[in-house]
């Protein structure tokens, strides 16, 4: 499939793989787009995708601006961002940053919510704001390993080690309860190595079965497609937020906008 060929693999699509090969081969083969419905969840992605605005233009050094009848929810979480990552004299603040790497034929890319350089170390920022504060699968989940690698991998853009790369999630529903990961040069060659066999492995399937895992199915865009069924909302009395993958739902919600 020459599209795979070609193609930018960003941590959304690696996740969408990784959790449903069919999923994948709908979004990133087919081409296929399917709306969001209204409801809870959609609610709270809009929540989420103001609040990383307001972020982008504080770290840009602009003036976030709230809107007079906004959620008050927001103007407090930018107040707590601020008070718990105030902006310091002589570190540099790369707001919604793209980075991309190829290697050979492998190609990577990654939009950072925030990286900061200065010091002894280069620290990357990623803001949750779903439920429950960042949870310990983050630790080696497709997004830390593709970010730190790639942010490790950029040296004419980004000069770092890998001693010195950190990742932060921090969610400002949870402001006290960050999660903090530490990256090492053995670390980045074993991301190395995930990520090539990964994405060969992707490139090389002719099947693309669907998942078994119901919960897996519970707010993918392709539910109606596979089951005749539309996406859960708030109606659904047993509602997990934090069983929702923002990340992925972000993606489907920019559809058009030139997303990977």
């Amino acid at each position: 499939m020459e599209n795979l060929n070609n193609m930018w693999f960003s941590q959304a699509s690696l996740s969408a793989w990784l959790k449903c090969p069919l999923k994948f081969k709908y979004r990133y083969i087919d081409g296929l787009y399917w709306p969001l419905p209204s409801g809870k969840a959609l609610q709270n992605l809009e929540t989420g995708r103001k609040f990383h605005l307001l972020a982008q233009a504080h770290f840009s050094g602009r003036t976030p601006q709230l809107p007079p009848k906004e959620d008050p929810e927001l103007g407090s979480w930018l107040k707590q961002l601020q008070k718990w990552l105030p902006m310091e004299e002589g570190r540099e603040y790369l707001s919604e940053y793209e980075l991309r790497v190829q290697n050979d034929d492998l190609r990577l890319l990654a939009k950072y919510d925030l990286i900061v350089c200065g010091g002894d170390e280069v620290v990357v920022y990623d803001w949750k704001t779903n439920v429950k504060p960042p949870a310990k699968h983050l630790l080696s989940s497709p997004q830390t390993r593709l970010y730190l690698y790639l942010l490790c991998s950029v040296p004419q853009q980004v000069a770092v080690k890998q001693h010195q790369a950190v990742m932060k999630y921090w969610n400002p529903r949870h402001p006290d309860q960050p999660l903090t990961i530490q990256y090492s040069e053995k670390q980045w060659q074993e991301d190395g190595k995930w990520l090539r066999e990964l994405i060969d492995n992707i490139r090389s399937g002719t099947v693309f079965p669907a998942t078994t895992d119901e919960k897996q199915c519970r707010y993918c865009e392709y539910r109606p497609v596979c089951q005749g069924r539309g996406l859960e909302d708030e109606s659904e009395l047993d509602l997990d937020l934090d069983s929702v993958d923002w990340d992925e739902i972000e993606e489907i919600s920019l559809q058009g906008a030139g997303v990977p």
